[in-house]
């Protein structure tokens, strides 16, 4: 199995060391975007070009029907199947819904394809079929990477795509999963900005109420805005925490820990120090902005015979305040990318 944590290290050497500007600067047409930017990017993945021996195939065919002669820019094969195709626009051109459906147009004729890549070969959007089941690319990109201006966790998202590391079924599963959350998380906003009558009906059931008339369902609907809402939610994340924390034991090295990392953080004015947070799991102690655990400046692992903490997937020894104090800049600068968030 691949080692995710020296693939990210090796695309983010091979990726710092790369002359982006100038590569920009000469591409100043889509052939020479694909020349200079394209290929060298998945060059840095480990993808070969050429039509024998590679697996990075440019000009792939992907005829429509009745119209011959149509090519996507390229196809990623996996055991001679082209499983990804990659559609390029000229360097630094916004990237619109007219080339996302040019793409999709390839991705339906091609039946082997999972995966459609559109990018300018600066921004790369990655898309997989619709979560509906059907031929076309879900209008929505599951993961974007910008080669110019690169965040530590999109490498460990496209590290997965290295060649020695790619499992396709296992990329879309993923993409899936997401799709699915992002859909449910607008259902229930919508739930909650309308309201349906069979959710009134619902929470008046829940209120021992029987027979819902038109003046009850009217005030259950007044009732239901952002302060009753937060009001449950609130007590929800209590209730969560303490289901997530029982038989979890905070130590006081933690705790020391954590102060001195928030001291750390909170010489920096761009970060609100009543937002620094922290949350206790079975194993691992999360320091977080704003009470996300999506928001998570780093983690810190803290037995009797070991001391380490993890920021962006790098893991750190820490046996004293020194060695923490080290690794300023990397908390700093974590913490102000997740505050812009």
């Amino acid at each position: 199995m691949a080692n995710i944590t020296l693939i990210v290290k090796e695309l983010k050497r091979s990726m710092q060391s790369f002359d982006i500007e100038r590569a920009i600067t000469s591409s100043d047409n889509e052939a020479k975007t694909r020349m200079y930017l394209v290929e060298p990017f998945f060059e840095m993945l480990r993808y070969n070009r050429g039509f024998e021996d590679g697996n990075l195939i440019p000009e792939y065919d992907a005829d429509f029907a009745d119209l011959k002669g149509k090519k996507v820019d390229y196809a990623i094969q996996f055991r001679k199947k082209p499983e990804i195709l990659i559609e390029v626009k000229k360097a630094g051109q916004k990237l619109t819904d007219k080339h996302l459906r040019q793409l999709n147009e390839y991705f339906i004729y091609v039946a082997e394809s999972k995966i459609g890549i559109l990018t300018n070969g600066i921004e790369y959007q990655f898309f997989c079929r619709n979560i509906n089941g059907n031929a076309s690319l879900h209008p929505t990109p599951f993961f974007t990477f910008n080669f110019k201006n690169f965040e530590g966790d999109s490498f460990e998202t496209l590290a997965y795509f290295h060649q020695s590391a790619i499992e396709i079924r296992t990329i879309i599963e993923e993409a899936q999963k997401l799709f699915f959350i992002e859909s449910f998380e607008e259902a229930l906003y919508k739930e909650f900005a309308n309201p349906s009558r069979e959710f009134i009906r619902s929470i008046y059931s829940k209120m021992n109420g029987s027979r819902l008339n038109e003046s009850t369902e009217n005030q259950i609907r007044e009732l239901i805005y952002s302060v009753s809402i937060k009001s449950a939610l609130d007590r929800l994340i209590v209730e969560e925490a303490n289901k997530i924390n029982s038989g979890i034991i905070t130590t006081e090295m933690e705790l020391k820990t954590f102060h001195v990392i928030k001291t750390i953080l909170a010489q920096n004015k761009q970060i609100d120090t009543n937002s620094i947070g922290y949350r206790d799991f079975k194993g691992k102690f999360s320091i977080i902005l704003e009470d996300n655990q999506k928001k998570k400046i780093c983690d810190l692992f803290i037995t009797s015979n070991s001391q380490k903490i993890e920021i962006d997937g790098e893991k750190f020894d820490i046996p004293d305040i020194d060695s923490i104090i080290k690794h300023k800049k990397k908390l700093i600068d974590k913490a102000i990318l997740l505050a812009k968030e």
